[in-house]
Order: C-alpha cells, then sequence, then structure tokens
C-alpha cells in the first residue's frame, strides 16, 4: 500500500485535472447560450415583422369591405 505522501500529490492533481474539465464545459455551454439562433437573428426578425405587418393590413382590408 502506497503512503499517504505518495498518494496526495496524484490525487491533487487528478482532483485538478476534473476541476479544469468541469470549468471548460460550463465556459463551452455559456458561450453555446449566447449564440444567436437562427429565428433571432436580425435578418429573420426582420422578416417576422414584414409577415406581421402584411397580416395587419389583410386584416383591415378585410375589415372595411
Amino acid at each position: 500500500m502506497k503512503h499517504a505522501k505518495q498518494l496526495f500529490p496524484s490525487a491533487l492533481d487528478r482532483l485538478l485535472e476534473i476541476g479544469e474539465n468541469a470549468r471548460k464545459q460550463r465556459e463551452q455551454r455559456d458561450r453555446a447560450e449566447r449564440v444567436a439562433r437562427p429565428r433571432e437573428t436580425r435578418a429573420c426578425k426582420h422578416a417576422a415583422c414584414k409577415e406581421k405587418q402584411a397580416k395587419q393590413l389583410q386584416l383591415q382590408l378585410q375589415t372595411r369591405i
């Protein structure tokens, strides 16, 4: 059986490695959440706004007739 003096450095290195991996995964998730989704891009919002305006105009025309 290994003595504690021999086990501690290797255990410490392993814990630091686990911590670094967890930190990297958290950062990747945070970056992935910040990326714009396709439906939230400026062009998509612009197209959605145009569609909404067209629907409103159609409703206005229907109510006048």
